[in-house]
């Protein structure tokens, strides 16, 4: 057999680079996978599997030995979760952190039919080595498709190796390379280490993905936020506190809802600063995104120190609690502003987002700078805080409004998303403009600032409710951004307040969603009144967003205020959530009601992380 026996030719890194090598355990397997989008690698179950030969059964979840993927370039990605197809020889890999510059392979929607040559490729066995680096390519030819397998013969010399399960067979179309199968076994002719007959074919078979193009869909999805436990549900996180203690200084404590898919847990104390130290929930606004890139989402807040204690000006902190998958370590100084000068807290929205498209969230702070000094008007700026994946660097100004003109951050409320699909998070604020010139109610509009990846561009108005005469409050609205239709964009929902009800039947909220059509929103849509169902008071609810049921799209949730417990021995409170249709949103169903568990728990206390 010549040298380029498995699987034919070496490739060039830019050729194929959707392509990946998977070592799994400490070297006790080798295998190939196939980038289908930015953080999903289709490979086979085989690879996984206890003993392939005999059962292909994977568990979904973490892998349970550590598995690594390699890209072309050398660039490495940990495997945190698998996915497997349970009836073919077929398991989807989640990236802990995407590849954002390579673009995935395309899932044919044609049928492979006898007679047909297709490409394979793998980072498998050669004729002549038993563990390349580069890999290898050739030609096969369909002899039958029975079924979800593909029969192939090599061509010119080609065969599949130890190695190559996993990797593509694909054709190209138009030029471009569309995935057809994955490679699953073969009879080895001519591999390192083989001893065949002379004259022996090679034979191998793949298995079938062109007509499973909806499972690789609803399964391949973006790892949705503050999923602390990287099962690819989105959790809820609260930061609760407990108040003073006797003896002088706080407490508070990390608490997690846990998605159960359909539902959530029992909230769990995963930190609690008593003896840690004094922690006061009042001075910290608690956000969560996945910081080091390991797949997990981690807890953050700005804390509040109050003056320097060398009386020049004001002192704030970023802490970052990491996650560990069933808790969290315990808080690390990411950030201190005595390092760098004088940093007000109160004058701080904070804001996550991967900003940079690199796989890691990133800290953004939109700061009021109050008055400009030319007086005309007020200055805002927005700064972010850059993962190291250790830590964050030093804060830098991203965007200043004394560079165009006035902006009020007391009128602003932030947002953030991939609102044109680019791999980069933007950031939106919904900016009240106060009463209309023609004195006919209210106007709000929503500007977006877009990444370039090394900063934002300067802001835009992306929606403005004058442009369609409607009257719409700032003050009754609280933003939320998500990815609601599962299109690849953030959207922005917005929980609004329509004060009594008409019919004197208590209180009107409603759910409004802005769909991104790439560039700018469109009109708001209702998604939800409460006037269909009952009562619903606007200020006793605190919103999230977040895919809590894993099927690729954002839902909402609400942290509710029942106020006091019938039978007077504390307060109660309930989470409900509004699970995405794709095309709306179904009706609130509650979720979590600490009166299940007579248990107290104080609305006004949780910081939703």
């Amino acid at each position: 057999m010549p040298s380029q026996a498995i699987v034919g030719t070496p490739t060039e890194d830019t050729d194929y680079g959707f392509t990946a090598r998977l070592l799994i355990g400490d070297y006790e397997r080798g295998c190939s996978g196939t980038l289908v989008s930015s953080e999903w690698v289709l490979t086979a179950a085989s690879c996984f599997a206890d003993n392939p030969a005999a059962d292909l059964t994977v568990p979904a979840g973490a892998p349970q030995v550590k598995t690594v993927a390699t890209l072309p370039d050398g660039r490495i990605r940990n495997v945190v979760e698998l996915r497997p197809h349970g009836e073919r020889d077929l398991v989807l890999a989640r990236l802990a952190q995407p590849v954002t510059d390579v673009d995935p392979i395309v899932v044919s929607a044609t049928a492979p039919t006898a007679g047909q040559d297709l490409i394979v490729a793998g980072h498998g066995r050669t004729a002549e080595e038993w563990a390349p680096l580069n890999k290898h390519a050739g030609t096969f030819a369909i002899t039958a498709v029975s079924g979800g397998d593909l029969v192939m013969s090599g061509k010119d010399g080609a065969s599949v190796c130890e190695g190559d399960a996993g990797g593509p067979v694909f054709r190209m179309v138009d030029g471009r390379p569309t995935l057809v199968g994955i490679n699953s076994r073969s009879n080895q002719v001519g591999c390192f280490g083989i001893e065949s007959a002379e004259g022996t074919p090679s034979e191998a078979t793949g298995t079938r993905v062109d007509d499973l193009s909806a499972w690789i869909t609803d399964n391949a999805v973006s790892t949705p936020i503050s999923d602390f436990d990287g099962d690819g549900r989105s959790d809820v996180g609260v930061l609760y506190d407990n108040g003073a203690v006797a003896g002088g200084g706080f407490r508070s404590s990390l608490w997690s809802l846990t998605s159960t898919g359909p539902g959530f847990a029992e909230p769990q104390r995963k930190w609690d600063s008593e003896g840690w130290g004094s922690w006061n929930g009042s001075r910290s606004k608690t956000f969560s995104g996945d910081f080091n890139g390991d797949g997990r989402s981690d807890v953050g807040v700005l804390y509040d120190n109050g003056t320097r204690p060398d009386g020049n000006g004001n002192r704030t902190a970023l802490w970052t609690f990491n996650s560990t998958g069933s808790g969290f370590d315990m808080p690390v100084k990411a950030y201190d502003s005595t390092d760098s000068g004088s940093w007000t807290w109160n004058h701080s929205k904070v804001i996550t987002g991967d900003f940079n498209g690199d796989g890691r969230d990133d800290v953004g702070v939109l700061y009021d700078y109050g008055t400009r000094t030319d007086g005309n008007g007020n200055r805002t700026g927005l700064l972010t805080f850059t993962s190291t994946g250790t830590g964050f660097g030093k804060p830098v100004m991203a965007w200043d409004s004394a560079d165009s003109g006035s902006w009020t951050w007391a009128n602003s409320k932030l947002v953030s998303g991939d609102f044109n699909g680019d791999g980069r998070d933007d950031v939106g604020v919904l900016y009240d403009y106060g009463t209309r010139t023609d004195g006919n109610g209210n106007r709000t509009g929503l500007w977006t600032l877009t990444s370039t990846g090394t900063g934002f561009n300067k802001p835009v108005m992306a929606w403005d409710s004058a442009d369609t005469n409607h009257s719409w409050t700032w003050a009754s609205s609280k933003p939320v951004a998500g990815d609601f239709n599962g299109d690849g964009r953030g959207d922005v929902g917005v929980l609004y307040d329509n004060g009594e009800r008409t019919d004197g039947g208590g209180n009107r909220t409603v759910l409004w969603t802005l769909k991104s059509t790439g560039s700018v929103f469109a009109d708001p849509v209702k998604a939800y009144d409460s006037a269909d169902g009952g009562s619903w008071t606007w200020s006793r609810s605190k919103t999230v967003a977040g895919d809590f049921n894993g099927d690729g799209r954002g839902d909402v949730g609400v942290l509710y205020d029942y106020g006091a417990l019938t039978d007077g021995t504390g307060n109660r409170t309930g989470l409900l959530t509004f699970t995405s249709t794709g095309t709306g949103f179904n009706k609130p169903v509650k979720v979590w009601d600490s009166a299940d568990g007579n248990h107290s728990w104080t609305w006004a206390r949780s910081d939703i992380a």
